[in-house]
């Protein structure tokens, strides 16, 4: 019993700490210089414990430097859910672009998806605490 309540902790410290991008392919290859600007989206976690999460959001990608890599800020407030769903995240990311597929760096989870110079999507896992984790569904799309 020890044995298996250990092995139980040890693969939910490693989920959580294990490292995951966000990749989205495009089906252009130039697609790359239409990733800089700002964007907004909508979205929603579901979890067995938390329930569902609305959120909405916003990011702002900078421009790609030589080697296509860039920083992005991410702010998303909840819209509905319970009271365990957090109302507020924000987070400093960086990722590349090279041949019409975004990376971005992230140990929060996985999202892959697709998107083109105005819009996109994506569906993954998101962590939400130790060896805990939300399907999550979004959708961006290019503001202005």
């Amino acid at each position: 019993m020890k044995r298996r309540l250990l092995g139980f902790i040890a693969a939910g410290l490693f989920a959580s700490v294990s490292h995951a991008d966000f990749i989205f392919h495009s089906n252009s290859s130039s697609v790359c210089a239409d990733v800089p600007g700002h964007w907004t989206g909508r979205g929603k976690a579901n979890n067995w414990l938390i329930g569902e999460c609305k959120y909405h959001g916003s990011g702002i990608i900078s421009a790609l430097d030589g080697a296509g890599h860039f920083k992005i800020e991410v702010s998303a407030d909840k819209d509905s859910g319970t009271s365990l769903c957090p109302k507020h995240a924000y987070e400093e990311l960086t990722g590349s672009c090279t041949n019409g597929v975004v990376t971005i760096k992230t140990q929060y989870g996985s999202l892959a998806g697709n998107f083109s110079r105005n819009a996109g999507d994506a569906k993954g896992t998101l962590s939400v605490g130790p060896g805990m984790s939300a399907d999550v569904v979004v959708r961006f799309e290019r503001a202005g």
